[in-house]
Parts: structure tokens; C-alpha cells; sequence
């Protein structure tokens, strides 16, 4: 719901996994030879995370009644990223209000495919976190 008071929505991304992009994980073994354990490429947005935001800010609904009770928060949505770079299994695992969680996972269901995650060259199906913060300009 568009209306004349302003909303933005600031979107930042947290790999709910514990990899970052590239991450190289190496041990020693006993003679002191570095074995490469794993070489992950995190999942991503098509076009990066300012296409994601610029998805987003079109995308998203201010829900009328959340917008009418002045109602603000930061939603986080987990859900996981197959092979194939789909949205799986969307869930609100941190809510604000019942109508912002809702256009959250919604919005999240609305996404396109991502490209998908990368161990050793291989696709990987990978678990995601996302805020959507809901706020309102004065």
C-alpha cells in the first residue's frame, strides 16, 4: 500500500550459514600438509544486493492495518536455496507483528530464483536468513 507518508525498507543480508564468500576452511595434518577441507561460494541475488533492495522497495506492501498502528520492526525470514537456486521452506523464525511477518514471507515467496550456492564447483543446497525491516518516515 502506497501512501503520502513514506516508508523505506532497509534490506541487509545475513548468510544464516557459517561460510563466507569464498571461505577456504584448511587443516594440517600430521606431517604439516595443508588439505583443503572446502571452498564455499555463497548462494546470491540475481544481479547482487542492490537488485535484491530495488526488488524489494517495488515488491513490498506495507500492510493497512500495521501502517494505520504506526508498527516498525525488522522480520527475519529463513528458508533454504536448492541446488536448482530455489526458494525453499520459507519461515518466519523472528516476527514483529502478524501482518508485517506475513508481507515478509510473502515477499520472500515472491523472489525469483537465486543463483545457488557452490562447494568445491558443485551447487549446493544451502540455509538462508533474511531481515526485511519494516519502517515508517515522520
Amino acid at each position: 500500500m502506497k501512501t503520502t507518508a513514506a516508508f523505506f525498507v532497509l534490506v541487509f543480508l545475513t548468510a544464516f550459514t557459517a561460510f563466507s564468500q569464498g571461505d577456504n576452511l584448511i587443516a594440517k595434518n600430521s606431517s604439516n600438509m595443508e588439505i583443503k577441507l572446502r571452498e564455499m561460494e555463497l548462494p546470491a541475488f540475481v544481479g547482487g544486493q542492490e537488485a535484491m533492495a530495488t526488488f524489494i522497495n517495488s515488491e513490498i506492501k506495507y500492510p493497512a492495518l500495521a501502517f494505520k498502528q504506526r508498527l516498525e520492526g525488522t522480520v527475519l525470514v529463513n528458508f533454504r536455496i536448492s541446488k536448482e537456486g530455489k526458494i525453499l521452506n520459507p519461515y518466519v523464525s523472528q516476527g514483529v507483528h502478524p501482518n508485517l511477518d506475513a508481507e515478509a514471507l510473502r515477499l520472500v515467496e515472491s523472489m525469483p530464483d537465486w543463483i545457488p550456492a557452490r562447494q568445491n564447483g558443485e551447487p549446493r543446497e544451502v540455509a538462508y536468513q533474511i531481515p526485511v525491516r519494516f519502517a515508517l518516515r515522520n
